[in-house]
C-alpha cells in the first residue's frame, strides 16, 4: 500500500513540474489574428476579427511591420496573448 502511495506522489510531483512550463509556452508562442482593420488610433489597431468581434491591438516600436496599413485592409497580426502584438502585415 505504502509503495503504490509513493508512486502516486511521485507521478503527481513530476506532473505539477511539467505542467506549468506547458502552459508557459502556450502563453508565449504568437497567436494569429485575421481580421478587418477598422481604424488606428496612435499606437492602437482596432480589428474586427473573422468572429465578428471588436479587438484591440496595442503596437509599440518593437512591432514587425511590412508596411503602413490603412483601415479597410484585411489583415494579420502575431500576438503574444496578454503581452504584445509581434507583427502586422496584410493579409494574403
Amino acid at each position: 500500500m505504502s509503495r503504490v502511495m509513493s508512486c502516486m506522489i511521485v507521478l503527481l510531483f513530476s506532473l505539477s513540474l511539467i505542467g506549468p512550463s506547458a502552459m508557459a509556452q502556450l502563453e508565449t508562442s504568437p497567436q494569429t489574428i485575421k481580421g478587418d482593420l477598422l481604424s488606428i488610433k496612435g499606437d492602437v489597431y482596432v480589428i474586427k476579427d473573422i468572429f465578428g468581434r471588436l479587438v484591440y491591438l496595442h503596437v509599440d516600436k518593437n512591432t514587425k511591420r511590412e508596411r503602413m496599413l490603412v483601415p479597410g485592409e484585411r489583415i494579420e497580426a502575431d500576438v503574444i496573448i496578454g503581452e504584445r502584438v509581434v507583427a502586422l502585415r496584410p493579409s494574403k
